[in-house]
């Protein structure tokens, strides 16, 4: 009577299983979900790209890539149903590569850092395959509409500072700079599309990781902003690059782009090390958290020669750790880990009102 047809398997409960159905459900489920919170996220792009991979990623972590993959696919039909191939086809190639990512390493065990590596990595990947698509197959010039839109929100603050009196010398220095940015933002483009995507792949990884906790899956927790440290030998890889390229430009004008990249690249991450050393400082000598917000828009709204300054405190950093230096020789206090370190706590042990202060 059975010969032909395959019985359900059983667990060793004896229970028979329904895994598979119930992780087609489920990604059905979450692929709606998925649909929804990209829609939304057209009107909001934020939230698009911060919570759409989550159901992706979930769905990874509990039942595989394969069904993660088919339930994007949904979610991708679904919005070309009711937006079009240009959104759905934008929206889809970008947040379901990163959720994947995030999934697989977790569900690896892959760890923070490189889970949020990979994560950046197909987020970057993908948004430049969807360009291109978009570019090259459906004709839609995304980069130039960007561009445009960006240029034309300076030249609206200009018109606002010219009628607040602003001198006329300034203003013709800032449409001098106006003038120039279209050529500046497609040539830095890429960096800035890098650097975007590790933001928002960590973003992505922080709220992971607070809601998934909620549903019974733990996932490492991200190491203290104020430990995190270029290793030696990227440092020297970084700093050498743009000055080779420099030089072999000479030969080959078409690498001034990618020598301009590579110096945005260096000016972003040290000068973020240089300002996690300016926190780590203002943390010691217990200036409040709003002085500190002030003094960093001050300095990223002060031009180029303060992001050096930071770039080179930055650099610094790598070789003599004014961070520990700073926290008085505790890595713990410099990382912002409240733990107290062991030698202290000895020193400390015969006055316990000093060391409860």
């Amino acid at each position: 009577m059975t010969e032909g047809r395959r019985l359900p398997t059983a667990d060793p409960n004896g229970r028979f299983a329904r895994r598979p159905t119930r992780g087609l459900t489920e990604g059905a489920v979450l692929a709606a979900l998925a649909a929804v919170i990209a829609a939304v996220g057209l009107i909001i792009p934020p939230i698009g790209v911060v919570l759409a991979p989550l159901p992706v990623m979930l769905l990874v972590i509990r039942w595989g890539m394969r069904t993660a993959v088919l339930a994007a696919v949904v979610s991708g039909l679904i919005l070309l149903q009711f937006f079009g191939p240009l959104t759905a086809l934008s929206v889809t190639g970008i947040f379901a590569p990163l959720g994947l990512a995030l999934g697989w390493g977790v569900r690896r065990r892959a760890g923070a850092q490189l889970t949020i590596l990979a994560a950046s990595a197909a987020f970057l990947l993908s948004t430049l395959a969807t360009l291109g698509l978009t570019v090259y197959v459906l004709h839609q010039d995304v980069v130039g509409q960007l561009i445009r839109t960006q240029v034309q929100g300076m030249e609206m603050a200009l018109d606002l500072q010219q009628r607040f009196g602003t001198p006329p010398a300034q203003i013709e220095e800032l449409r001098r700079a106006i003038a120039v940015m279209p050529g500046f933002l497609r040539t830095a483009f890429p960096v800035l599309v890098a650097l975007g995507s590790l933001l928002w792949a960590y973003l992505c990884y922080l709220l992971a990781r607070s809601v998934l906790r909620r549903v019974g899956h733990e996932i490492d927790a991200v190491p203290p902003i104020l430990s995190w440290r270029v290793p030696l030998s990227l440092t020297a890889g970084l700093l050498w690059t743009p000055a080779v390229l420099f030089l072999v430009s000479a030969w080959v004008p078409r690498l001034g782009g990618a020598t301009l990249d590579a110096a945005l690249v260096n000016l972003f991450v040290f000068g973020f090390q240089g300002a996690l050393v300016g926190i780590t400082w203002m943390n010691a000598r217990r200036v409040p958290r709003v002085a500190q917000i002030i003094a960093g828009a001050l300095v990223i709204s002060s031009g180029l020669l303060p992001m050096l300054a930071l770039a080179i405190i930055g650099i610094l950093d790598t070789w003599y750790d004014y961070r520990r230096r700073l926290a008085g020789g505790n890595p713990g206090t410099a990382s912002g880990d409240t733990a107290p370190d062991h030698a202290a706590s000895q020193e400390s042990g015969p006055r316990p009102q000093a060391s409860a202060r």
